[in-house]
């Protein structure tokens, strides 16, 4: 469970009992006192009872409030700093025909949801629930605990977007676009989805889309160019109005900034979309507990609704010393809950004051490494393995700012990069297998970099958290998601070695490093899992030092397995196409997941991992690899005697023998000190591999002679 962003800075206990008299009664009127109000007044007050204006700005025709403060009219956010639960806008736009007006209102976000964001890292791109919008604009539709998406930062942004909107385009602006590092555009836009079931997992051909209800655009833009304002959404080449400028079109342009006092402090609730971890894989059900502090003196229980499969319950807990606990259960299944917790009066009277939809319980991947742990698109598409079940966490974008400034839970997809919901097309096929088979939602995080050396992923030591480190991005993302903690995270997958170029020492000196620190500040006994990578560095097959040294990572490293990449055909020599490169991959690694950690038995799930050598007294011509574990018959594909190597002889076949092994056909004896190595294939060929097509594990050992 994470905090409610809204009091992100805790208040004591002692803070809150002096802060009792600050908050006025559930029942009773909201309205800032301290305001006159006849002086700011908007067309959105009726829809704003019980909401305090917070600041209020009359938007010019253009305006560059790059990392400066916009010139409101009045400023009132520190009243609000620790105490609001929800957020409001109204945006008014006026002509000589009258004023167009729209209200919407939300779960608060954080303390930068009650501004134009114009400073690096107010960055917020991400789902929000219990959504409220009226308007006197035909065509915008009235909801009243909806769902939507927003976008907010004052960052320049493109068309392409994080796959979270259903029918949202990667050609035009609309409800998802996506942010770029470059500061200097600036978007403040409000989506809503017409059915709430519509923000709930990945497009479908049936979902409608989000629409734009508010819009201001272009306020970090600079220069002479005219803000984009609109409500609802535009009729011209860009329906969230980017680039429409056209904010001269209006005599006065007002946005108002509201907020609602809160009347409790809720310091532990689930969020949206969220994966709530479950301790071991064995599990059924997992305990949430909910609690807080009562603000407003007239508050005294608090109830929690909980609505599973169109069933409905209630726990009721009573305020005692201005604390209140409630515990529930969540089911480790296919089905999400939706829990509303409500603050009730002593008079009957009852207020929604946190709201959580569609979480589940289930358990928690990470995937990290370089480019083929960032796994987009190369080739295909993996969009049709996305699953509701498998969702993600923030972003794995590089920039500290936006990595830091993205919060919420998605839904993962596989074909991105750096983005909101970005997991990898092989992790989104993985998910989607052991989600199905094993009946549980999955967490999938995603932190890698492309192209990349093993020192780019190091701690700094000194501050692990450092956002201006990779490591430090991911792990703050982990914290923030609340996947930390003993038996939290199930397994960690890693693919990276490329750029490290053969440099097998740095490799393993830096990963060995790595897996020490992860442990140290996830779990000390994080369960890692290392692909073998198919070439170091990429298009060269000749070089094997490091793969090999990959290979032998289990001999000194606990708890970790090596995954094989040698079998995957649909390869640039570099990267992979979907099918037959991505796609069978996560095949592989759920087939190994579901063996290891499920303990199903899957013949021919693991690797094919040499153990020694050895050349046949009867036959000097030949040589047996013999195997570390037991396997299933290898197949040996027409060809693939060219990708083994003997020292002082040429491998002219190789076969399989049951109860020996790989045999290797040379043209002389092996001579003494030979060194045998496998080194696959440079793109499709020849492969040697298990019954389910998992690869023989690259490597290089020397031949014994008996």
């Amino acid at each position: 469970m994470t905090r409610r962003r809204s009091i992100r800075h805790l208040l004591a206990i002692g803070c809150v009992t002096l802060a009792l008299s600050a908050v006025p009664p559930l029942t009773g009127d909201l309205a800032a006192a301290d305001l006159d109000t006849t002086t700011w007044s908007t067309a959105c007050d009726a829809e704003a009872s019980g909401y305090q204006p917070i600041r209020g700005l009359d938007l010019p025709t253009a305006a560059n409030w790059r990392e400066t403060t916009p010139p409101y009219a009045f400023d009132r956010s520190a009243t609000v700093e620790h105490g609001y639960d929800r957020v409001g806008y109204c945006l008014e736009l006026t002509t000589d025909d009258g004023t167009t007006w729209v209200w919407t209102s939300m779960e608060a976000l954080g303390g930068a949801d009650l501004a134009l964001p114009t400073r690096p890292g107010e960055v917020r791109q991400q789902y929000v629930d219990d959504l409220t919008v009226a308007s006197n604009v035909s065509g915008v539709t009235s909801l009243d605990g909806g769902s939507g998406w927003v976008e907010m930062w004052p960052n320049q942004y493109n068309q392409s977007g994080a796959k979270q909107v259903p029918g949202a385009s990667d050609d035009e602006f609309d409800a998802d676009d996506t942010v770029q590092p470059t500061m200097g555009y600036g978007s403040f836009q409000v989506h809503a989805f017409a059915d709430a079931q519509d923000s709930r997992g990945p497009r479908t051909a049936d979902s409608a889309t989000a629409t734009p209800v508010l819009a201001v655009n272009a306020f970090a833009a600079g220069g002479s160019r005219m803000m984009d304002v609109g409500i609802g959404a535009s009729t011209g080449e860009n329906p969230d109005w980017t680039f429409a400028g056209n904010a001269g079109d209006y005599s006065a342009r007002r946005l108002t900034f509201f907020a609602r006092p809160a009347v409790a402090w809720v310091d532990s609730f689930p969020t949206s979309r969220q994966v709530i971890p479950r301790p071991g894989q064995t599990d059924a059900t997992v305990p949430v507990t909910i609690s807080g502090a009562a603000l407003a003196p007239d508050v005294t229980a608090v109830e929690l609704r909980t609505t599973r499969d169109g069933r409905q319950s209630t726990e009721r807990a009573d305020v005692i010393d201005s604390r209140f606990s409630v515990t529930t259960t969540l089911p480790v299944a296919l089905t999400s809950t939706d829990l509303d917790l409500w603050a009730i009066a002593a008079d009957g009277a009852s207020r929604r004051i946190a709201r959580a939809v569609d979480v589940v319980a289930g358990d928690v991947y990470i995937v990290h490494g370089q480019s083929n742990a960032v796994a987009a698109s190369y080739g295909g598409s993996a969009e049709a393995d996305r699953s509701r079940w498998v969702r993600t966490f923030g972003t794995p974008h590089f920039n500290p700012d936006i990595s830091l400034g993205t919060d919420g839970w998605t839904y993962g997809a596989g074909d991105l990069t750096y983005r909101p919901g970005a997991i990898g097309q092989w992790a989104t096929r993985m998910g989607n297998l052991i989600s199905a088979d094993r009946d549980v939602p999955l967490a999938i995080v995603n932190g890698a970099r492309g192209g990349r050396r093993i020192d780019y992923f190091v701690r700094n030591d000194a501050e692990p958290t450092d956002p201006s480190t990779d490591y430090g991005r991911l792990l703050q993302r982990l914290t923030r998601a609340g996947l930390t903690g003993p038996d939290v995270i199930d397994a960690m997958l890693w693919y990276q070695g490329e750029t490290d170029a053969n440099d097998a020492a740095s490799h393993v000196a830096g990963f060995t490093d790595l897996v020490g620190d992860w442990r140290q500040d996830l779990d000390a006994d994080l369960r890692v899992y290392a692909h073998q990578v198919r070439y170091s560095p990429c298009g060269s097959a000749e070089e094997v030092a490091l793969r090999a040294a990959q290979r032998r990572l289990p001999d000194t490293v606990d708890n970790l397995r090596v995954l094989s990449t040698t079998a995957l055909n649909a390869t640039n020599q570099c990267h992979f196409a979907y099918v037959d490169g991505y796609r069978t991959l996560g095949d592989h690694n759920a087939a190994t997941l579901l063996v290891d950690l499920y303990g199903l038995d899957l013949p021919g799930a693991f690797a094919p991992d040499p153990r020694v050598a050895h050349r046949v007294d009867d036959n000097p011509d030949e040589l047996v690899v013999t195997l570390r574990r037991p396997v299933d018959p290898l197949t040996v594909e027409d060809g693939a005697a060219a990708d083994f190597r003997v020292t002082g002889a040429v491998v002219e076949s190789v076969r399989w023998q049951n109860g020996r092994g790989l045999v290797l056909g040379l043209d002389r004896p092996a001579p003494r000190e030979a060194v045998v190595s496998y080194h696959s294939h440079v793109g499709a060929g020849p492969r040697v591999m298990t019954s389910t097509g998992v690869g023989l594990l690259a490597f290089q050992i020397p031949v014994r002679l008996r």
